[in-house]
């Protein structure tokens, strides 16, 4: 018996000599024991996924060469693939179904996508890319795995981005980011209304994906600053497009969050925090993925969701790291940058601590 078995009985024990536990709940109580089980270690757990995805893939390709023989082999394999994954999560949580049904949706889609584009005489890349963005968008509501879901919003903007590319539009770019942070902060505070009406099981993955979207999108803006590339081709033109938008949605995110966090809302406090806000914003004029990094550690703080804290600190460290390697200056320069940088943000948090400090009672200790 496993110690947090132990816990969790003594528990049941104490709330049933007390008589909180209802009648009919003995039957519940011991289903829920009979279920109960170790969580396998991560490396057990590791070696079943890799074994899942490589039989999942030799099984697609014995099965994939055989239909690939008859017309339209692609589209029937491929919408096999997809149909078998979805009925086999539905009905297992195990590890390994788990994984498997993952790669084998993963591999339909591919095969599914580039049969319909086959079969319409429409066998080029734009083609392709708007299938996989549709077949994605269905299937973020149709297969019943978080991962997945995650994982469509993911191929879907990725898809949209090299069709961007493709039909030379990425003038557009600049707003994708901000744009699909703007539908993540809009998600990530409403959750109560969706769970409600009756889709709860969608808003996870949904806040989740589309935050990994915008880190995406936001990442391409150092794409043009690489040297290396010796192109004359925009991949991410006018950043400071994002850098408004985004200013605009890390001001708001500071009226609604900054008394959550800080616990004052007098005008004095705001209007300094404001002001900081706006300094940052103008800092980040040719970087804009770090006005992102922190709205969403600024979600994560104001709700205690510790993962968007870190993925906020993460994109932050990634994109720096991107942004400086980018940029043609020499590393006395840089060095210079990160250092004034540094002093900089401990700098505004003196300043914030010291004007919301009259403020609360106990000095800045809450901080």
């Amino acid at each position: 018996m496993t110690r947090a078995r132990v816990q969790l009985q003594q528990v049941v024990d104490g709330l049933r000599a007390e008589g909180l536990l209802p009648e009919n709940a003995d039957e519940t109580v011991a289903g829920f024991f009979e279920n109960l089980h170790a969580v396998q270690p991560w490396y057990i757990r590791m070696m079943v996924g890799f074994g899942a995805w490589l039989a999942s893939l030799l099984l697609i390709g014995f099965v994939g060469s055989i239909g690939f023989a008859a017309d339209a082999g692609f589209v029937i394999v491929g919408a096999l693939f997809i149909g078998g994954a979805i009925f086999a999560r539905a009905k297992s949580d195990n590890d390994f179904v788990v994984q498997s049904a993952l790669a084998s949706s993963l591999a339909g889609q591919a095969l599914l996508a580039y049969g319909i584009a086959e079969i319409s005489a429409g066998n080029n890349f734009e083609s392709i890319l708007g299938i996989v963005i549709v077949l994605n968008t269905i299937l973020f509501f149709v297969f019943p795995d978080r991962t997945h879901r995650v994982l469509s919003i993911l191929i879907a903007a990725m898809s949209l981005a090299f069709l961007l590319y493709s039909w030379e539009l990425n003038a557009i770019v600049p707003v994708l980011g901000p744009a699909i942070a703007a539908a993540m902060v809009f998600f990530y505070q409403r959750p109560g209304a969706i769970i409600e009406s009756g889709n709860g099981q969608y808003i996870r993955p949904l806040i989740s994906g589309l935050m990994l979207a915008a880190f995406g999108f936001l990442l391409l803006s150092t794409v043009y600053l690489l040297p290396e590339l010796g192109s004359n081709f925009a991949f991410y033109p006018r950043p400071w497009i994002s850098t408004l938008l985004l200013g605009a949605l890390l001001l708001y995110m500071g009226t609604r969050v900054w008394p959550q966090i800080g616990n004052v809302g007098g005008s004095a406090e705001m209007a300094v925090f404001h002001g900081l806000l706006v300094v940052i914003s103008a800092a980040a004029w040719a970087a804009p993925g770090l006005l992102l990094a922190l709205i969403v550690v600024m979600a994560g703080a104001s709700s205690g969701n510790r993962l968007f804290v870190g993925a906020g600190v993460t994109f932050l460290v990634v994109f720096i790291a991107a942004y400086f390697y980018g940029i043609q200056v020499s590393m006395l320069t840089k060095s210079i940058s990160l250092v004034t940088t540094g002093a900089a943000v401990l700098a505004a948090r003196w300043l914030l601590l010291k004007v919301t400090a009259a403020a609360i009672e106990g000095g800045t200790d809450h901080a």
